[in-house]
């Protein structure tokens, strides 16, 4: 090897240096890479997990929400022709929207009444279902418990067709169909509220009440009034909604049968029992005529009156009827004349009920429930 000058070797010294600095450098530029390609990946990631999360959470907060409202819309629906179906829907939902229920609530409601249909004509469902739906809102109860007990108790007395009869309601158009159903479902709803407003019992109770005897009052003729204020009477006395119920059931059922010589104790006081028919008096009648005699008896002949007339289980609430008598007169004039209407014939609401549709809290309820809707919307389609 020859020998090299002293530039060749400098410069063989810095081109060493300098292809060890680059290979660091090198090197240091792909670690540089390698991470920041790494970063990039995982903030990619981090943001479609970040996107999934919020698709998730909108799933979430929509379909099952949309779930329920498409079951309470079938279940609906099942009573009603395929034809006015929709129609119905909507008109329900918005209903229910106005007294700030949910359209799952207004729906549940909605088919309750929509089962009568067969009977009232499917023309007046969404009419009857209004006036059940303020039922529930004036009676603190659920839509759909307050729409049961509405039925129930049209079942059992008839009150829509109290001015006319069946047959005559078929012969009607929708439009006066209508107009018979919302005037009397509004005097009946109005003649619990003032019975109801002047008692210490409340619209659940009542009609708990009412549901146990009424089929068998209405037998005889009585007035829904009647009932009311006999039922709001025993409730303010301390009687259980079962047992009153049952007391007042068995009454007209002994009265009836002079079950143990009921209606013959009764009768031994010169009070009538029966109508010239033979068929029993409603029991406001028979109870008028022997309040005055009940006035001049001692407490063991009420007592013995009482047992005769309503039985051992039952006699106790037979007497608080009688004791009380005046103040089951007072709530029956208050039912009468509709003393706190909550609705006129047209069925709007009025007085209390005005009152409450346009409170600050209905009015957050209704605008939650629209929000609902328009949820349920989403979520359905994302279902």
């Amino acid at each position: 090897m020859g020998r090299k000058g002293a530039s060749a070797i400098f410069f063989d010294l810095v081109g060493t240096f300098q292809a060890g600095r680059l290979l660091r450098d090198g090197a240091a530029g792909m670690a540089a890479l390698e991470a920041l390609m790494l970063d990039t990946i995982g903030g990619i990631e981090e943001a479609a997990s970040n996107l999934s999360f919020q698709i998730q959470q909108i799933v979430d907060a929509t379909v099952p929400l949309a779930e329920e409202i498409q079951k309470a819309e079938i279940e609906f629906q099942k009573f009603v022709t395929s034809v006015n179906s929709a129609y119905l829907t909507d008109e329900i939902e918005q209903i229910g929207l106005s007294f700030g229920f949910s359209a799952e609530q207004s729906l549940k409601a909605g088919a309750r009444m929509a089962q009568l249909s067969a009977l009232l004509g499917e023309e007046v469902v969404p009419a009857a279902t209004e006036a059940g739906i303020a039922f529930g809102l004036i009676g603190d109860m659920t839509t759909e418990d307050a729409m049961n007990r509405l039925i129930s108790l049209q079942q059992q007395t008839k009150f829509v067709f109290q001015d006319t009869t069946y047959e005559a309601y078929r012969q009607l158009d929708a439009m006066q169909k209508q107009e018979l159903v919302t005037k009397q479902m509004a005097m009946t709803m109005n003649q619990l509220n003032s019975v109801e407003d002047h008692s210490a019992a409340t619209m659940a109770q009542i009609t708990a009440v009412l549901n146990e005897f009424a089929s068998q009052a209405h037998l005889t003729g009585e007035s829904l009034e009647f009932m009311a204020a006999m039922s709001a009477v025993l409730i303010e006395a301390g009687e259980q909604q079962g047992k009153a119920g049952r007391s007042l059931r068995m009454t007209y059922a002994r009265l009836g049968a002079d079950v143990n010589g009921s209606a013959t104790a009764i009768q031994q006081y010169g009070v009538a029992t029966k109508q010239a028919d033979g068929t029993l008096r409603s029991m406001s009648a028979i109870l008028e005529d022997l309040h005055p005699t009940w006035e001049r008896l001692n407490s063991g002949q009420k007592q013995g009156l009482a047992q005769q007339v309503a039985g051992n289980r039952h006699y106790v609430r037979f007497i608080k009827i009688m004791e009380n008598w005046e103040r089951v007169k007072s709530l029956e004039m208050e039912a009468r004349n509709e003393t706190a209407a909550v609705m006129d014939e047209e069925g709007n609401a009025i007085g209390y009920l005005d009152s409450l549709q346009n409170s600050n809290v209905i009015t957050l309820r209704a605008l939650r429930a629209e929000l609902d809707l328009v949820r349920g919307a989403i979520g359905e389609r994302l279902l």
